[in-house]
């Protein structure tokens, strides 16, 4: 037997005797104690290639089931191939669509890369009824047993007429057909109404995103309307006043002088009446802006997902804060492959156009079809196919490609020009795993799963 290549290790914080063993590809996560098989012996043993007897064959067969261990012969790669086309890319569970319904917005959040160029352009009534074509067509064709739409901006509220026409339409045609149906969306919150919420519910919402950059101070020099106001007692009063009616997914952005602020946020959401609708909570950097002067369009880098050593940090320590106070964080270590891998997870703009995660919006050149055709153009063909780990030198003695794939291909393209390259996320991974699992051991702490994608 051999060891699988994607297990990675963890020693305990509290005991010698204890090991954490994660398994990428199957996210298997098991505590190993040291009792009458000392866990690195056994290993030892097995890389010389040593008979083992008794309690170290049986604990040597635990793990092979668990995909610790596997037979000398296996080729790992081609299990990792075949399990990523089957299970990522080709799987056809789930159809994920992120929808922009305008690209207009209400704010000028000032570290909004989009500030400068929005305007009134919204979908019109011609690409929502392609659109719903196009869902309703994949539905049937790939025969999907589970539809999320994602709704987003600029503000989408600001063209509500294409949620009620898009969703309005596929919540229905998905019940017929005994298809499970979600709809969200990222929204600033300002337009919130108890009569608008639940009018969404009539077209099958289920959650919204909103999102607070740190407590009332921070997040008012932030989030702002077009002359300077702050926004965070509106979105807030929003909310009481929706409390109840939608499952929220809580967002911040942050930055190093808005990171400590997010204590007293916190401890104002936990007094909040919306706090039970909050099922879950991730707060992340600011992210750096896409390189203007090589890319034409209106991506929002702030969708990237490349942390520096003080980002990663932070991000942890608000993770405990948040349980603090009785809410989940979500997932940190099960968070892809993202949907740019999926064949099944687009971003429609609101022009038609298609693009396999929301970063790429707008920007020439990456479009990889429009609603008007089911089939993708050569450039959506070869986005499909740019996980190829074992060929990265750096990825090949890596033990987390099931779940990066190779990290944010946004990044590549941005850092690197090209979205066949790498963009490594390695330490955040270490450093999530090493503290995550002694949580989840010793203190129960639980994770939210992602929704939607988003």
């Amino acid at each position: 037997m051999k060891e699988s290549r994607f297990n990675f290790f963890v020693p305990s914080p509290k005991d010698p005797k204890v090991t954490f063993l994660y398994n990428s590809l199957y996210d298997n996560r098991i505590a190993v104690e040291d009792e009458d098989v000392p866990l690195h012996a056994l290993l030892s043993k097995i890389r010389l290639h040593q008979d083992l007897f008794g309690p170290e064959a049986e604990a040597a067969a635990n793990l092979k089931e668990l995909g610790y261990l596997l037979e000398d012969d296996a080729d790992e790669e081609k299990l990792f191939n075949e399990w990523f086309q089957r299970r990522v890319v080709e799987q056809d569970e789930i159809l994920t669509a992120t929808i922009l319904t305008t690209l207009a917005c209400n704010l000028r959040c000032t570290y909004c890369y989009e500030k400068e160029k929005l305007g009134k352009s919204k979908m019109s009534p011609e690409t929502m009824e392609q659109t719903v074509v196009w869902l309703k067509s994949r539905i049937d064709q790939r025969r999907i047993k589970k539809v999320n739409l994602i709704f987003f901006g600029g503000e989408p509220l600001l063209n509500v007429d294409a949620i009620r026409k898009i969703s309005g339409e596929i919540f229905p045609y998905c019940v017929e057909r005994g298809v499970e149906f979600s709809a969200g969306m990222a929204t600033n919150g300002i337009f919130l109404t108890p009569t608008l919420v639940d009018e969404l519910k009539t077209y099958g919402f289920q959650w919204l995103k909103i999102t607070f950059d740190g407590d009332r101070d921070q997040h008012d020099q932030k989030r702002i309307y077009k002359g300077g106001r702050g926004t965070f007692d509106q979105i807030f009063n929003n909310l009481e006043k929706c409390a109840g009616k939608l499952k929220i997914l809580l967002g911040g952005n942050f930055d190093q002088s808005s990171a400590e602020s997010f204590q007293g946020l916190l401890a104002k959401i936990s007094e909040s009446k919306f706090k039970d609708d909050i099922v879950a909570a991730n707060f992340k950097p600011i992210m750096p802006e896409m390189k203007k002067a090589e890319l034409k369009g209106i991506a929002s880098s702030c969708e990237r997902c490349t942390y520096t050593d003080f980002e990663i940090n932070k991000m942890l320590d608000l993770r405990s804060e948040t349980r603090k106070i009785g809410l989940k964080p979500t997932d940190p270590i099960n968070t892809g492959p993202c949907e740019f891998y999926r064949r099944n997870a687009v971003t429609v703009g609101i022009d038609g156009k298609l693009y396999k995660c929301i970063a790429f919006l707008g920007i020439e050149g990456t479009s990889i079809g429009d609603v008007s055709h089911q089939e993708f153009n050569p450039v959506g063909n070869a986005m499909l196919k740019a996980s190829q780990p074992f060929q990265h030198e750096k990825c090949s003695r890596c033990p987390f490609p099931p779940i990066c794939g190779g990290g944010c291909r946004a990044d590549a393209y941005n850092t690197t020009g090209s979205f066949n390259n790498i963009s490594c996320q390695q330490e955040y991974f270490k450093k999530t795993i090493r503290t995550e699992l002694p949580l989840e051991y010793y203190e129960g702490a639980e994770s939210a799963e992602q929704m939607g994608g988003v």
